[in-house]
């Protein structure tokens, strides 16, 4: 089977790259320097935001098809 490959502007493509850095600080904190913290702080920060967006706009849409729903 071939696996498609994931587009990284899906919400999943961010949450999971956002997960894998809160797994270094969780686990190998100890051996990063202070700079690999900062960066994987800052692109933590950067998914978060890109991950929040993309629930945001979500639910916009669902509440966009409740209220087409009721008309």
């Amino acid at each position: 089977m071939v696996k498609k490959k994931q587009d990284s502007n899906t919400f999943e493509y961010n949450f999971k790259k956002l997960e894998e850095i809160l797994s270094k600080f969780e686990n190998s904190i100890e051996e990063s320097s202070l700079d690999e913290i900062l960066e994987n702080y800052q692109e933590g920060l950067k998914l978060l935001k890109i991950c929040r967006n993309k629930l945001k706009d979500a639910e916009l849409s669902i509440e966009k098809i409740n209220m087409e729903s009721k008309n």
